[in-house]
């Protein structure tokens, strides 16, 4: 039998994994997870490969869900990466990216390759590195002008830089500024850098810039500049103006004068200086000039004098400080002139050499001189090899007879000086004057003080001869000529010490010049004898009660003297019966009325005590010496007196009794006046001796 056959025809459909996925840049290197890094604005090229695979795979660039790029029929065989090395289907997709965006930095694109619902779909993601530029550069510490000499912080601070910027600083021809390590904040986004300023003057209006760059890329740099200000204490210099030379200003020439000023704040005072002293114009400084005008920064001399030459300076303040310049000074060409007194007169004898010197004011100092003399002959000049000169000084030795004319010794001597800014238009003069010889006698020596010790003596000078004199005090003891003493003085005034107290002295005193010695003006001194002296000066040594005391004393016995006058008279009456007779006041007296006698009406200090008494003689004979002695109990003074009475006639031979001759003291009371009549007028003399129980002795 013959069977029916059925044949079914079946198609197998074998679906294939894609191998692999494969990404290269536009320079055909494979690529790994990163791509780049890339600058801004780069243009990127990726191509996506996608081997093997059936159904032929679909290959696509997304970015997110976003597809970017897709494949097209664009297949070619190529060897497979695997082991094998088979001959495979390769799909090739290509991504253009345009100019990058700092926003495309960590970006990341996937390439995305599937054939079939049965297989898995291959993907390789790709991240987009960058290299970004800083988007900000700013600097702190500027906000407030810095002052000079006062050190700043400055902070200069990046960001949006990648990788991290690098700082530097710069101000600009300056050294001033020192820069600080950099600090990065911790997001790797911002960089800090610090820098110390100690700005100067010569900092104010500089350059300060602060620049952040990126190490990968040169050209990515951001700079941040600042002008500074900083405020200083003006700098001042004083300056003669440029059309000037210094060394070639001769009197009544103009001169102006520049105050250079660099100032922050700028100036608000300026102050011009000559020698230290400010300068305010011509009502105060019309020897300097015809004119001074001070015009802030300018200071001007019309027709300038030798006067104005010296040291300038400028004072300058701001609300910093004010500064004086330093000074800068000028020096004036003029000239000789005499620098002493115009006129001198010197003294001197015709064959007496005398040194004459001639000073002068000039400048420039080298002075050439000429001298002359004027005398009744006309004018002579003098040898150049009789004087000798150096610089601003001349010296003339001059001798009368040696340089004059014929016997005419004596005129004027002058000399004049020339440099190179001229000759000197009024002379030196030197009037040559006959020496007069000695000086005068001293005139008018008088003792002003003496003391036992010492003597002063005060002159009124003579004329001086021409010539400085000077005065000699000698001492001669008056009793045997010995000169004790010579002091000597440029003055008249002389005091003389060492002297032997209660001697006389002759003062004589003598002027004494280069030519001699005048007479002597003699006058007689003595020094006080000590007891004087003491009494003199009882006043320092003794105290003020002892005076009161002697005082006191003295007027008691000055009282009981007349009480004892009154009491002897009447018991004269009394005992003889002879009636009162007036008697001459001018004879016989008590207390404060006048002297007894002419004896007793001189000073008892004419009297010494070694000097003999003479006693006087009446009518009827010699007078008698009756000693009594008075002492009260509260007076340490005892006082005696002696009383001459008329003695009988006859009885001046007979030798007295010893109680008369030597008689007790006493009291003043007891003495027994002799009876005076009218026609028998007595004189008596009384001597009252006083002794103190110090054993000091007055009268």
């Amino acid at each position: 039998m013959t069977s029916q056959t059925m044949m079914s025809l079946l198609q197998l459909t074998v679906h294939e994994e894609i191998q692999d996925l494969e990404v290269f840049d536009a320079y055909g290197t494979m690529i790994g997870k990163v791509v780049g890094p890339y600058k801004l604005l780069s243009r990127v090229m990726l191509s996506c490969r996608a081997y093997g695979g059936h159904p032929p795979p679909v290959v696509r660039w997304m970015d997110g869900d976003r597809i970017l790029e897709t494949s097209s029929a664009q297949h070619y065989s190529a060897q497979s990466p695997s082991e094998r090395g088979e001959a495979v289907r390769v799909v090739d997709v290509t991504l253009h990216l345009p100019g990058l965006q700092r926003k495309d930095n960590g970006r990341d694109i996937k390439c995305v390759a599937s054939n079939t619902n049965l297989t898995q779909e291959k993907v390789r993601v790709v991240t987009i590195d960058m290299y970004l530029p800083p988007l900000e550069v700013t600097v702190d510490g500027l906000d407030a002008p810095l002052r000079a000499g006062i050190e700043a912080i400055l902070m200069c601070r990046s960001v949006g830089s990648l990788p991290t910027a690098t700082l530097s600083w710069r101000l600009h021809g300056s050294s001033s500024l020192m820069p600080l390590p950099a600090q990065s904040s911790l997001d790797q986004n911002t960089t800090i850098g610090r820098g110390r300023l100690l700005p100067t003057p010569r900092d104010n209006g500089r350059a300060l810039t602060c620049t952040a760059s990126n190490p990968k890329v040169k050209e990515y740099s951001l700079n941040s500049t600042h002008t500074l200000q900083v405020l200083f204490a003006p700098e001042v210099s004083v300056r003669l103006a440029p059309a000037l030379d210094p060394d070639n200003i001769w009197e009544k020439a103009d001169v102006y004068f520049e105050c250079v000023i660099q100032a922050n704040p700028k100036e608000t005072r300026v102050i011009w200086l000559h020698e230290g002293r400010e300068l305010r114009g011509d009502s105060d400084d019309a020897m300097m000039a015809d004119h001074v005008l001070v015009q802030g920064q300018n200071l001007v001399l019309q027709r300038v004098t030798r006067h104005a030459q010296g040291r300038y300076q400028c004072r300058v303040t701001n609300t910093i400080d004010t500064v004086t310049s330093s000074a800068t000074t000028l020096n004036v060409m003029f000239a000789p002139e005499c620098k002493k007194p115009r006129n001198e007169t010197v003294s001197v004898t015709p064959n007496e050499e005398v040194k004459l010197n001639c000073l002068v004011e000039a400048n420039p100092p080298d002075v050439t001189f000429v001298w002359k003399i004027n005398s009744s002959r006309g004018v002579k000049e003098l040898d150049s090899s009789s004087y000798s000169s150096r610089s601003r000084s001349s010296t003339l030795v001059y001798r009368p007879s040696t340089h004059a004319h014929g016997t005419d010794h004596y005129g004027v001597v002058f000399c004049l000086g020339s440099n190179k800014a001229g000759k000197q238009r009024l002379p030196c003069m030197f009037v040559i004057s006959p020496a007069a010889g000695p000086p005068e006698k001293p005139k008018s020596c008088t003792l002003v003080n003496q003391s036992p010790t010492s003597l002063v003596v005060t002159c009124q000078p003579g004329h001086d001869g021409g010539l400085d004199q000077h005065f000699i005090a000698t001492v001669e003891d008056a009793a045997t000529r010995r000169v004790v003493a010579n002091v000597t003085s440029t003055s008249p005034d002389l005091t003389v010490e060492g002297l032997a107290p209660g001697r006389d002295y002759l003062v004589k005193v003598t002027a004494v010049n280069q030519k001699g010695r005048s007479s002597p003006f003699t006058l007689e001194g003595f020094a006080l004898k000590v007891a004087e002296n003491k009494i003199n000066n009882s006043s320092s040594g003794e105290s003020s009660s002892l005076l009161v005391m002697f005082i006191a004393v003295v007027v008691g016995f000055v009282f009981i003297l007349t009480i004892l006058a009154l009491a002897t008279r009447a018991r004269l009456r009394h005992r003889r019966g002879h009636p009162e007779v007036n008697v001459d006041k001018n004879k016989l007296s008590t207390g404060d009325e006048a002297p007894l006698s002419p004896s007793t009406n001189a000073s008892l200090d004419e009297i010494g005590d070694g000097e003999m008494l003479h006693t006087p003689e009446s009518h009827t004979g010699p007078l008698e010496t009756l000693e009594i002695t008075a002492q009260t109990p509260e007076s340490p003074v005892s006082c005696s007196s002696r009383t001459y009475v008329p003695v009988p006639t006859g009885s001046s031979t007979l030798p007295r009794p010893q109680s008369q001759m030597n008689p007790r003291p006493q009291p003043l009371h007891s003495v027994d006046l002799p009876h005076v009549t009218s026609n028998n007028h007595k004189y008596y003399t009384l001597k009252i001796n006083c002794t103190r129980q110090n054993n000091e002795s007055f009268v």
